[in-house]
């Protein structure tokens, strides 16, 4: 009788060992599928929050390169601008991304809403568009950086952000 119960015992321990082992492994699985997720859906977010700054930042160029000579300086132009798609990608920034991403992204929209008054009302002879370009790329670059500290596995940090040649380089003038 003894022997049938020390079988028992064994057996039911080893159901109950393999159920919390697959209990547990479950558990972890979950844990590490959710986080892939949420990785791969910032990644996204943050790809897009990129994509829509720079279309949105082309938009303006084009706006105040076809700004006509006849409208005087301080009359507002209305704007062809579709803000849409870039505020949808705030919005996911602002659902799936932490505090740091999101704020870098606030940080961008906030020099992107800048250029775009400046270049509304039109920009005087001492404002040139090279330097209020350079505010929104420049929050572009942090932006960049901020995601990629983030989601980066390496997490170095970029030294440039485009091929583009410096302000200051002599092509420029030539």
């Amino acid at each position: 009788m003894s022997a049938l119960w020390s079988s028992l015992a064994a057996s039911t321990g080893a159901v109950a060992t393999t159920l919390i082992g697959v209990f547990a492994g479950s558990v972890v699985s979950r844990k590490a599928q959710d986080r892939h997720w949420v990785r791969d859906k910032v990644a996204a977010t943050c790809a897009r929050v990129l994509r829509e700054s720079s279309s949105v930042l082309v938009s303006l160029s084009e706006m105040e390169s076809s700004r006509p000579d006849s409208v005087p300086q301080g009359v507002a132009r209305p704007t062809t601008i579709d803000w849409r798609p870039w505020n949808e990608a705030l919005s996911m920034v602002n659902l799936v991304a932490d505090k740091d991403i999101a704020e870098a992204a606030h940080a961008l929209d906030e020099q992107i809403w800048r250029l775009h008054t400046v270049v509304k009302r039109g920009l005087t002879p001492e404002e040139s568009w090279f330097t209020l370009r350079s505010r929104v790329e420049a929050a572009q670059n942090d932006f960049i950086t901020t995601a990629r500290r983030q989601l980066s596995l390496a997490g170095d940090p970029l030294q440039r952000f485009s091929g583009r040649p410096a302000p200051d380089d002599p092509i420029w003038t030539s």
